[in-house]
């Protein structure tokens, strides 16, 4: 490691050690931190372009050695949780429903180790990591779908009977819409400078564009099957334009989008909506703009405040 790199990782280190960080992910810290630099630079620059920093340098030669050792610091959390995530948290037992092969959880693992570990040494696809990764840390999945088993309406109905999902139980629901978390920044294996890239606030991949994702996600994961993989790449295309997106795929995509900024054990003033119903309340008045589908943000929403969640 180079002197300015050592400084580099220095400063970022001193910033994510700030207590108030200490509640979020790994790449929600990441986050804050790109978003303090960015609304901070005139201030950072005189300090940073100092002899004790880098001398003589400007401020855009400066940000690509604190990127480079803010994401390297990170990735000793991030990557060790990942793969915990992979290893214990997701069963993969569900897999063998789509598959007339041997499972091999094993292979599946290894396999989607080695893709989610590419895909995060771009910032691109970290951006888009972040909210499904605290979805999956958090929780998410398994308490809103215990609601949906019980009040078997319309999501319960769209997973089950439209998709055809039926075989599989709620944990195993669960464990798919989770891959299909961590298959969703696929998008950055082909997306160029001109490409529209992922965006956990804004779905507008559109399908063609899509098809040559999974062309090239399916080259990667050749142990997940292709219904599997389209469920993660499809999670990113309105579905406003495309009335056939998987159950799956619509709701990975608004629990990407409500766990990107998600605090645990928030404080909710008196009278104050809770965190998900209060988040879902806007989601559902943009629902066109964020490619939802309405009707499953009008059931989240009431099961969150019905849950005080």
């Amino acid at each position: 490691m180079s002197a300015e790199q050592e400084k580099a990782v220095a400063f970022v280190s001193r910033l994510l050690a700030n207590p108030a960080l200490k509640p979020w992910t790994p790449l929600q810290r990441e986050e804050q931190i790109l978003q303090f630099l960015g609304a901070n630079a005139a201030q950072l620059t005189p300090t940073l372009s100092s002899p004790a920093f880098f001398p003589g340098k400007t401020w855009n030669q400066i940000v690509p050695l604190l990127v480079e050792g803010l994401m390297s610091e990170v990735d000793k959390l991030l990557l060790p949780d990942l793969d915990r995530i992979i290893d214990s948290t997701v069963d993969f037992g569900f897999v063998s429903h789509f598959s007339q092969q041997p499972f091999g959880a094993d292979k599946v693992r290894a396999q989607l180790k080695e893709f989610v570990h590419a895909l995060v040494r771009k910032p691109d696809a970290r951006r888009a990591f972040t909210g499904g990764h605290a979805a999956i840390v958090h929780g998410a999945l398994d308490k809103y779908l215990d609601e949906v088993w019980n009040r078997k309406s319309y999501i319960h109905f769209e997973i089950t009977k439209v998709q055809r999902l039926l075989r599989l139980g709620r944990a195993e629901v669960a464990a798919m819409i989770e891959t299909t978390l961590l298959i969703k920044p696929s998008l950055q294996l082909v997306a160029t400078g001109g490409s529209p890239a992922p965006n956990d606030q804004a779905t507008v991949v559109q399908n063609q564009f899509a098809d040559k994702v999974f062309a090239a996600t399916k080259k990667q994961l050749s142990t997940i099957p292709d219904q599997v993989i389209r469920s993660g790449i499809n999670s990113n295309i309105s579905f406003g334009d495309n009335r056939f997106i998987e159950a799956t795929s619509r709701l990975a995509a608004i629990f990407a989008a409500r766990y990107r900024g998600y605090q645990p054990n928030v404080k909710v003033d008196r009278g104050a909506d809770s965190p998900d119903k209060s988040w879902i309340s806007i989601a559902r008045r943009n629902y066109k703009f964020y490619g939802f589908d309405i009707k499953m943000l009008d059931e989240l929403y009431s099961i969150a405040a019905e849950n005080g969640w």
